[in-house]
Protein backbone atom coordinates (compact mmCIF):
# COMPACT_ATOMS: atom_id res chain seq x y z
CA UNK A 1 0.00 0.00 0.00
CA UNK A 2 2.82 2.40 0.89
CA UNK A 3 4.59 1.70 -2.42
CA UNK A 4 1.38 2.40 -4.33
CA UNK A 5 0.99 5.75 -2.56
CA UNK A 6 4.63 6.58 -3.20
CA UNK A 7 4.37 5.71 -6.90
CA UNK A 8 1.13 7.70 -7.16
CA UNK A 9 2.78 10.72 -5.53
CA UNK A 10 5.76 10.47 -7.89
CA UNK A 11 3.48 10.18 -10.93
CA UNK A 12 1.46 13.21 -9.80
CA UNK A 13 4.65 15.24 -9.25
CA UNK A 14 5.87 14.34 -12.74
CA UNK A 15 2.57 15.27 -14.36
CA UNK A 16 2.44 18.60 -12.51
CA UNK A 17 6.10 19.27 -13.25
CA UNK A 18 5.53 18.77 -16.96
CA UNK A 19 2.26 20.66 -17.32
CA UNK A 20 2.58 23.63 -14.96
CA UNK A 21 5.53 25.33 -16.73
CA UNK A 22 3.58 25.32 -20.02
CA UNK A 23 0.49 27.18 -18.84
CA UNK A 24 -0.33 28.47 -15.42
CA UNK A 25 -3.92 28.68 -14.23
CA UNK A 26 -4.60 31.15 -11.46
CA UNK A 27 -7.94 31.60 -9.76
CA UNK A 28 -8.97 34.88 -8.16
CA UNK A 29 -12.34 36.10 -6.94
CA UNK A 30 -14.38 34.24 -9.56
CA UNK A 31 -11.88 35.00 -12.30
CA UNK A 32 -9.20 32.78 -13.82
CA UNK A 33 -6.13 33.51 -15.93
CA UNK A 34 -3.56 31.51 -17.87
CA UNK A 35 -0.33 32.41 -19.59
CA UNK A 36 1.64 30.17 -21.91
CA UNK A 37 3.94 30.24 -24.92
CA UNK A 38 2.90 29.10 -28.38
CA UNK A 39 4.87 27.25 -29.52
CA UNK A 40 7.10 26.75 -26.50
CA UNK A 41 10.65 26.72 -27.86
CA UNK A 42 12.50 27.29 -24.59
CA UNK A 43 15.26 27.80 -23.90
CA UNK A 44 15.36 30.90 -26.07
CA UNK A 45 18.34 32.91 -27.36
CA UNK A 46 18.72 36.68 -27.70
CA UNK A 47 16.80 37.98 -30.69
CA UNK A 48 14.27 35.14 -30.66
CA UNK A 49 10.60 35.93 -30.28
CA UNK A 50 8.53 34.54 -27.42
CA UNK A 51 4.85 34.46 -28.40
CA UNK A 52 2.78 34.66 -25.22
CA UNK A 53 -0.86 33.59 -25.19
CA UNK A 54 -2.94 34.71 -22.21
CA UNK A 55 -6.56 34.03 -21.28
CA UNK A 56 -9.00 35.57 -18.85
CA UNK A 57 -12.07 33.50 -17.93
CA UNK A 58 -15.18 34.10 -15.88
CA UNK A 59 -15.64 30.54 -14.56
CA UNK A 60 -18.80 28.76 -15.67
CA UNK A 61 -19.84 28.07 -12.08
CA UNK A 62 -19.85 31.79 -11.30
CA UNK A 63 -23.25 33.48 -11.14
CA UNK A 64 -21.89 37.03 -11.46
CA UNK A 65 -20.94 39.00 -14.58
CA UNK A 66 -17.37 40.33 -14.52
CA UNK A 67 -16.48 43.79 -15.81
CA UNK A 68 -12.72 44.04 -16.34
CA UNK A 69 -11.50 47.63 -16.41
CA UNK A 70 -7.76 46.93 -16.78
CA UNK A 71 -5.88 44.10 -18.46
CA UNK A 72 -2.11 44.39 -18.89
CA UNK A 73 1.19 42.58 -19.19
CA UNK A 74 4.47 43.71 -17.63
CA UNK A 75 7.20 42.56 -20.03
CA UNK A 76 10.67 41.33 -18.96
CA UNK A 77 12.16 44.75 -19.81
CA UNK A 78 9.79 46.37 -17.28
CA UNK A 79 7.55 48.03 -19.86
CA UNK A 80 3.77 47.67 -19.66
CA UNK A 81 1.58 46.56 -22.54
CA UNK A 82 -2.05 47.53 -22.02
CA UNK A 83 -4.76 45.40 -23.57
CA UNK A 84 -7.45 47.39 -21.75
CA UNK A 85 -6.55 50.51 -19.77
CA UNK A 86 -9.05 51.99 -17.33
CA UNK A 87 -10.27 55.39 -18.45
CA UNK A 88 -8.88 54.88 -21.95
CA UNK A 89 -10.54 51.73 -23.29
CA UNK A 90 -13.98 50.19 -22.94
CA UNK A 91 -14.08 47.50 -20.24
CA UNK A 92 -14.36 43.80 -21.07
CA UNK A 93 -17.67 42.36 -19.85
CA UNK A 94 -17.68 38.58 -19.31
CA UNK A 95 -20.70 36.41 -18.58
CA UNK A 96 -20.12 33.16 -16.66
CA UNK A 97 -18.19 30.77 -18.90
CA UNK A 98 -16.78 33.52 -21.19
CA UNK A 99 -13.07 33.48 -22.08
CA UNK A 100 -11.01 36.18 -23.76
CA UNK A 101 -7.62 35.47 -25.36
CA UNK A 102 -4.73 37.93 -25.70
CA UNK A 103 -1.48 37.55 -27.68
CA UNK A 104 1.79 39.38 -27.20
CA UNK A 105 5.28 39.02 -28.68
CA UNK A 106 8.52 39.77 -26.85
CA UNK A 107 12.02 39.74 -28.38
CA UNK A 108 14.53 38.18 -25.96
CA UNK A 109 17.21 40.63 -24.82
CA UNK A 110 20.14 39.49 -22.62
CA UNK A 111 19.77 42.68 -20.57
CA UNK A 112 16.42 41.34 -19.31
CA UNK A 113 17.74 37.89 -18.35
CA UNK A 114 18.23 36.94 -14.72
CA UNK A 115 19.72 33.84 -13.16
CA UNK A 116 17.16 32.05 -10.99
CA UNK A 117 19.08 29.92 -8.50
CA UNK A 118 15.92 28.17 -7.33
CA UNK A 119 15.16 26.98 -10.85
CA UNK A 120 18.84 26.54 -11.75
CA UNK A 121 18.70 28.39 -15.06
CA UNK A 122 18.43 31.81 -16.71
CA UNK A 123 14.98 33.32 -17.18
CA UNK A 124 13.09 36.28 -18.48
CA UNK A 125 10.11 36.87 -16.20
CA UNK A 126 6.91 38.78 -16.68
CA UNK A 127 3.38 39.05 -15.36
CA UNK A 128 -0.13 39.19 -16.82
CA UNK A 129 -2.83 40.88 -14.74
CA UNK A 130 -6.49 41.82 -14.93
CA UNK A 131 -8.74 43.66 -12.53
CA UNK A 132 -12.26 44.97 -12.31
CA UNK A 133 -15.49 44.16 -10.49
CA UNK A 134 -18.42 41.77 -10.71
CA UNK A 135 -22.17 42.38 -10.80
CA UNK A 136 -22.22 41.99 -7.00
CA UNK A 137 -19.75 44.94 -6.87
CA UNK A 138 -16.97 42.74 -5.48
CA UNK A 139 -13.46 43.31 -6.80
CA UNK A 140 -12.02 40.71 -9.16
CA UNK A 141 -8.28 40.41 -9.79
CA UNK A 142 -5.99 37.84 -11.31
CA UNK A 143 -2.17 37.71 -11.56
CA UNK A 144 -0.26 35.14 -13.62
CA UNK A 145 3.54 35.05 -13.44
CA UNK A 146 5.63 33.53 -16.22
CA UNK A 147 9.32 32.59 -16.06
CA UNK A 148 10.65 31.59 -19.47
CA UNK A 149 13.97 29.77 -19.70
CA UNK A 150 16.66 31.40 -21.83
CA UNK A 151 20.15 30.20 -22.67
CA UNK A 152 22.93 31.61 -20.53
CA UNK A 153 24.05 34.99 -21.86
CA UNK A 154 27.56 34.95 -23.36
CA UNK A 155 30.35 36.22 -21.11
CA UNK A 156 32.15 39.41 -22.21
CA UNK A 157 31.25 42.33 -24.38
CA UNK A 158 27.97 44.16 -24.18
CA UNK A 159 26.01 40.91 -24.03
CA UNK A 160 27.03 40.38 -20.39
CA UNK A 161 25.76 43.27 -18.23
CA UNK A 162 28.20 44.67 -15.71
CA UNK A 163 25.66 44.23 -12.89
CA UNK A 164 25.79 40.44 -13.36
CA UNK A 165 29.57 40.05 -12.88
CA UNK A 166 28.95 38.43 -9.47
CA UNK A 167 28.38 35.21 -11.42
CA UNK A 168 32.06 35.17 -12.40
CA UNK A 169 33.34 35.66 -8.81
CA UNK A 170 33.79 31.95 -7.97
CA UNK A 171 35.75 31.36 -11.18
CA UNK A 172 37.98 34.40 -10.58
CA UNK A 173 38.64 33.19 -7.01
CA UNK A 174 39.50 29.69 -8.26
CA UNK A 175 41.88 31.11 -10.87
CA UNK A 176 43.57 33.32 -8.27
CA UNK A 177 44.00 30.34 -5.92
CA UNK A 178 45.59 28.26 -8.70
CA UNK A 179 48.01 31.07 -9.64
CA UNK A 180 48.91 31.67 -5.97
CA UNK A 181 49.49 27.93 -5.41
CA UNK A 182 51.70 27.72 -8.49
CA UNK A 183 53.72 30.76 -7.34
CA UNK A 184 54.31 29.19 -3.91
CA UNK A 185 55.36 25.88 -5.52
CA UNK A 186 57.85 27.63 -7.83
CA UNK A 187 59.29 29.72 -5.00
CA UNK A 188 59.83 26.64 -2.82
CA UNK A 189 61.49 24.79 -5.72
CA UNK A 190 63.89 27.72 -6.21
CA UNK A 191 64.60 27.93 -2.48
CA UNK A 192 65.67 24.26 -2.41
CA UNK A 193 68.02 24.61 -5.34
Amino acid sequence: MKKTLLYSAIALALVLGLTLPMATLVMGSEIAGTKGRSPDASPYDAGEIIHYVMTITNPGNNTAINTLTSIWDTLPDGSTHWFIQEGVDSPLVQNPGDTATFDLDYVVDWDDAEYNGGLGYWIVGNTFEAEGYDSGEDDVYVLVTSNTQVNQPPVGGEAFPIDKLYILAPWVALGAAIVAGAAIFVRRRHARS
